[in-house]
C-alpha cells in the first residue's frame, strides 16, 4: 500500500485509534524506513493528528537509544545491532508499558559519546516509536500498526547531508549500506502493515 503521507495520515489515525491496546494499556505504532525518508516527520504529524481522539502521544525517537553509529555497544557488526536493539526496546520500554507502568530510558549524547539523563515515557493510550530498526520483527509483532516509509536511495542521503552537515556523508553511505541489509534480512518493509512514500527530513 503506497500513497502520499500526508494523504494517509487520516486513515492510519483512524485505524490507529478503532484498534485496542496491545502492550498493556498502550497502543504500539512502529514507524521504520530508512535513514532520511521522513520517519520522524510521519511520526510527528501522527501524533498531533492523534491528539484529540486520545491525548498526547509520546513519540520515541531511536537516535536517543542508538550508541551512536554502532547502536550497540560490542556488537559483532550493525546488522547484529539491530537485532540486539529490539531486545532494549523491549526491555526499556515494551516491560514496563505491560505492567501499565511509565518506561524511564536514558539520551544519549551523540556528541559527548555518552548517555545523558533518562527519560519517563508514560504507558499512553499511544506511543509511537520511530527509528531504524523499530519495526523489526518482534515489535511489529506487538503493534497496533506497522508503517514502512519509502525512499529513493540517492534522496535519502542528501536529505541527512543537509540535516546533519556535509562531514557525514561517509558515515550516512555505511550506515545505508547496513540498513538495508538488515530490512531485508528482517522482511522489514514487506511485513509492514502499511507502506507509504516519505515526505521529509528524518
Amino acid at each position: 500500500m503506497t500513497s502520499g503521507t500526508s494523504g494517509r495520515v487520516g486513515a492510519l489515525v483512524a485505524r490507529i485509534a478503532g484498534s485496542s491496546p496491545s502492550v498493556g494499556p498502550v497502543r504500539l505504532v512502529c514507524v521504520d524506513g530508512p535513514a532520511g525518508s521522513g520517519k520522524t516527520t510521519l511520526a510527528g504529524a501522527l501524533a498531533e493528528a492523534l491528539r484529540p481522539h486520545l491525548g498526547d502521544v509520546p513519540v520515541v525517537h531511536a537516535d536517543d537509544l542508538y550508541e551512536g553509529w554502532a547502536l550497540v555497544a560490542d556488537a559483532p557488526d550493525r546488522v547484529a545491532a539491530f537485532a540486539l536493539f529490539a531486545e532494549r526496546i523491549e526491555r526499556w520500554l515494551l516491560e514496563p508499558w505491560s505492567r501499565g507502568e511509565p518506561a524511564l530510558h536514558p539520551v544519549r549524547d551523540w556528541y559527548a559519546d555518552a548517555w545523558g539523563p533518562s527519560v519517563a515515557v508514560p504507558a499512553a493510550p499511544v506511543v509511537v516509536l520511530e527509528g531504524v530498526g523499530t519495526a523489526s520483527r518482534p515489535l511489529r509483532a506487538r503493534a497496533v500498526l506497522s508503517v514502512w516509509v519509502d525512499v529513493d536511495p540517492v534522496l535519502a542521503i542528501e536529505r541527512v547531508v543537509a540535516r546533519d552537515g556535509e562531514a557525514m556523508r561517509g558515515e550516512i553511505v555505511s550506515w545505508q549500506h547496513d540498513e538495508a541489509r538488515w530490512h531485508e534480512l528482517d522482511g522489514t518493509r514487506a511485513e509492514a502493515d502499511v507502506r507509504v512514500r516519505g515526505e521529509g527530513t528524518a
